[in-house]
């Protein structure tokens, strides 16, 4: 992630198909403050295997946007458009980075898949580095791990965690 500002909130822009880390690099170029949240896949060719780092989410970027430089992220090339919801800007709040950073340095295994909540028990992780995060429970592994759907950007992250990390809401009480 490029240098924090005090000023502006974390908007989300749509890139260009596989442009996140060149739309990146270029805000990089113009100083401006952005955060493309990555994360390593095993990759398999025809001839090898090799561990790449993809963007957690294809297509998206964050950053940090002030009424000065609203124009430059726009005009920057990659970037296709800023990403709105219900008719106001995509923001990505602070809570939301915070889970994210901590996904991302955590050893779980991530996949994102666009949002599809599936009903199911509403859960609250009470230990590790998401302790605190409710999500909603959609299958569980062999009595040793479950995967939990957490909303972010109108796209699920799922992430396998371990049961004994998992509560349902209502024995919270």
């Amino acid at each position: 992630m490029a240098e924090n500002s005090n000023a502006g909130q974390w908007h989300v822009v749509y890139t260009l198909p596989r442009h996140e880390k060149k739309a990146a690099r270029e805000l990089e170029l113009q100083g401006l403050v952005h955060w493309l949240p990555l994360h390593k896949v095993r990759k398999q060719w025809s001839d090898r295997r090799k561990w790449v780092e993809e963007p957690l989410f294809k297509s998206y970027l964050f950053v940090l946007v002030t009424p000065r430089n609203y124009f430059d992220i726009l005009n920057t090339y990659g970037i296709v458009r800023y990403i709105y919801h219900e008719g106001k800007p995509a923001i990505l709040r602070e809570t939301e980075m915070d889970m994210l950073r901590r996904l991302l340095d955590s050893t779980y295994e991530l996949e994102v898949t666009p949002l599809q909540l599936t009903p199911g028990q509403q859960v609250r992780v009470e230990q590790g580095p998401l302790m605190g995060h409710t999500g909603i429970l959609i299958k569980q592994n062999s009595n040793q791990s479950v995967r939990v759907d957490f909303e972010i950007l109108q796209r699920s992250v799922v992430v396998t965690v371990p049961l004994k990390f998992i509560r349902p809401l209502e024995d919270l009480s």
